[in-house]
């Protein structure tokens, strides 16, 4: 009999690389490489248990702000009031303005606009996600027809 499960194997290793270039080719196409620090911290793992798979992308956390657009002025438990975008809150506050940050001496100069999401993941994600529930069903089906047909094959040789 065929060994259930080889393809859908190789196919979900495959997969789970071909995500990670993708994010990496849409990091680069968005500019979020300032340091690198984001493209390089993406990984993949795929582990088999009992009967399915664990998929496990990872990067570096400040890649959900990026895809976002937020970052400094973002406080955990706000409930997604993001103050920091209003045009209001951001004249009260200087934020609209030019001003140098980042570490001294030196430092950048920011633009003084709010940031704009740069999603680098979420799209990608969700048709890449959509795309293996199709093709596993796909294989898993033939993989299936594949034991049935092997097993009335067997059970035809035995009646014989």
């Amino acid at each position: 009999m065929a060994e259930i499960g080889t393809d859908s194997n190789a196919y979900i290793i495959e997969w789970a690389k071909m995500l990670t270039t993708m994010w990496q080719e849409r990091i680069e196409m968005l500019g979020v490489v300032y340091t690198g620090q984001l493209h390089q911290s993406i990984s993949d793992t795929v582990q088999s248990l009992n009967g399915g798979y664990n998929i496990t992308m990872r990067f570096k956390r400040y890649g959900i702000y990026q895809s976002l657009g937020v970052g400094n002025g973002y406080t955990r438990g706000n409930g997604g009031d993001l103050q920091i975008l209003d045009n209001t809150y951001r004249e009260e506050h200087g934020l609209n303005k030019r001003r140098r940050v980042g570490p001294k001496p030196g430092g950048y100069l920011t633009s003084g606009k709010p940031r704009k999401r740069r999603d680098w993941i979420s799209k990608k994600l969700f048709l890449s996600v959509m795309n293996l529930r199709d093709d596993l069903a796909r294989i898993v089906g033939e993989e299936a027809a594949l034991v049935v047909a092997e097993a009335l094959t067997d059970l035809r040789d035995a009646i014989k």
